[in-house]
């Protein structure tokens, strides 16, 4: 049998390059995108999740609530007005900002040391505690967390990623009896439907939503603040950045020093159920004297 001719030289030039190029994106798809980078100006995307009053879109389609509108109000103060709001799951956000796909967290998250290892928060901009949705009467007596380490028969929704997860499980309430939902509309319809028997959100949160279905939820009362290894649960909410997107974070804390605990500032977040209680401590101050 006549011997078949071996590839030529350009052949095998042909293949090594094609192999070299495949290999080459193959690093590039798979490299993870550097946590350092930076807003190099122009418009800033802002990341948000549904979870009402912190920040949603409204019927025509606006993202509004608490944080957008406090991160509207401070950019527009450092003279950044192109903002594109990018929608995800809360649980994604920091994954999403790492990434690069967005530049800035906008969604009442609260600041906890497992967070903070990982991003760079601004100035609290509000603190607020916990709550829990359950149905009208509260008809399983919910009033806290603890509690729930016992009731066999009670199964809560959280929202996935929320720090009250990780309370309830630092409370010993067992995951089996935990629905992760992926937002608080979710949640919500879960404790509507009686799929479960309570939604434990902050306290706001759980508050508008009781108000938008008050023939049939109510936010649990009384309600005892959990306590997590002997100290009191209630969280500073904050942006989120890049730890190396300095400048951005830099120009919104210059402008949250000025703007939180302001009459200007109050009035925009009351809307939302944020009054003079929620200012978190460097924030509250007289008017007649505001300091620098």
């Amino acid at each position: 049998m006549p011997r078949l001719p071996g590839p030529g030289p350009s052949l095998l030039g042909f293949v090594a390059l094609a192999c070299a190029v495949a290999s080459l994106l193959f690093v590039l798809v798979e490299l993870p995108a550097p946590t350092d980078a930076a807003w190099r100006g122009g418009t800033v995307r802002v990341g948000y999740a549904l979870e009402p009053p912190y920040a949603y879109r409204t019927p025509e389609g606006t993202v509004t609530g608490e944080a957008p509108e406090v991160a509207r109000a401070v950019l527009a103060r450092a003279g950044v007005t192109r903002i594109r709001w990018v929608l995800g799951d809360f649980n994604a956000l920091i994954p999403d900002l790492l990434a690069g796909h967005i530049d800035m967290i906008a969604a009442g998250m609260f600041v906890t040391p497992e967070r903070e290892a990982r991003v760079a928060f601004s100035l609290p901009t509000s603190v607020v505690g916990q709550g829990m949705l359950v149905r009208r009467g509260n008809p399983r007596g919910l009033h806290d967390y603890a509690g729930l380490a016992g009731r066999t028969d009670v199964t809560v929704a959280v929202l996935d990623g929320a720090v009250e997860h990780r309370q309830l499980l630092l409370l010993g309430t067992p995951p089996d009896r935990l629905l992760l939902v992926s937002d608080a509309h979710v949640g919500m319809d879960a404790v509507r439907k009686g799929r479960v028997d309570g939604l434990a959100l902050s306290g706001p949160t759980v508050a508008l939503l009781a108000r938008q279905h008050p023939d049939e939820l109510e936010a649990a009362h009384p309600f005892t603040q959990p306590l997590i290894e002997g100290k009191p649960a209630t969280g500073l909410c904050a942006f989120g950045f890049r730890k190396g997107d300095t400048a951005l974070a830099a120009k919104v804390n210059r402008q949250l020093h000025s703007f939180i605990g302001t009459s200007q500032h109050l009035e925009l977040v009351r809307p939302f159920g944020f009054d003079e209680h929620a200012l978190p401590p460097w924030a509250i101050r007289d008017e007649r004297n505001p300091g620098d």
